[in-house]
Order: structure tokens, then C-alpha cells, then sequence
């Protein structure tokens, strides 16, 4: 998959909502960032969880950091070190995830502890 050219990425950044372009500070590389800040533990692990599915369904893997309720979303392509196509269709299914409930990631988290 080709490296996207910025005229391209700005193109492309219209479709999405609440990410922005970002140099990923280790890899000095364009890529995608989003933030979000859950309203507890469970459901940013759960968001997390969602994130991952879609992740390996897609065979493109983002990183994601979590800490307590914040959950850090960056996506490039490692191939290309910057942007292409595969970046903004994971993004665009992220866009599309629910957030989970409290009371859904609570019960997550009891059935995972019950184990």
C-alpha cells in the first residue's frame, strides 16, 4: 500500500471526527491521534478491547496506550513510515465503535475477576 501525499492525508482527515495529524514522537513519522477519556478503568479497557478486535480483523495494529481512564489512540503504517489508505479506514472504524456503558464494563470486568 502506497504512502499517502499530504494533499491526500488533508483529503482524508475531512472524513474523520476527533482525530488530528501528528509526528508520532519515537518513529518522527505522520500519523493519526486520537485521545479519549473514559468514565473509569473498565471502559477504557473495553474501548481498548474494541480497538484491538478491530485492529486484528483489519491485520493493522495502532498503538494504544491506556492509563486509568484515558485511552491514547496512534495509527501509521510501519511499511510506508507515514500515512496511507490502511491508516484512515482503521481510523473510520474506530470512529464507528459504541462506547461501552458503565454498567456494560463493569460486568466485563466482574466476569473476567470471576474466572
Amino acid at each position: 500500500m502506497p504512502k499517502l501525499e499530504p494533499t491526500d492525508v488533508h483529503l482524508a482527515m475531512a472524513a474523520l471526527s476527533g482525530w488530528t495529524l501528528d509526528i508520532h514522537p519515537q518513529h518522527h513519522t505522520a500519523c493519526l491521534s486520537q485521545n479519549w477519556t473514559l468514565p473509569n478503568f473498565e471502559a477504557a479497557v473495553a474501548r481498548f478491547n474494541q480497538i484491538a478486535q478491530l485492529a486484528k480483523a483489519q491485520d493493522h495494529h495502532p498503538e494504544v496506550l491506556l492509563s486509568y481512564t484515558h485511552l491514547q489512540v496512534r495509527i501509521w503504517t510501519h511499511d510506508v513510515a507515514g500515512l496511507s489508505h490502511k491508516d484512515f479506514i482503521l481510523a473510520q472504524a474506530i470512529d464507528q465503535l459504541s462506547t461501552p456503558s458503565i454498567e456494560e464494563s463493569k460486568r466485563v470486568a466482574e466476569k473476567h475477576l470471576q474466572r
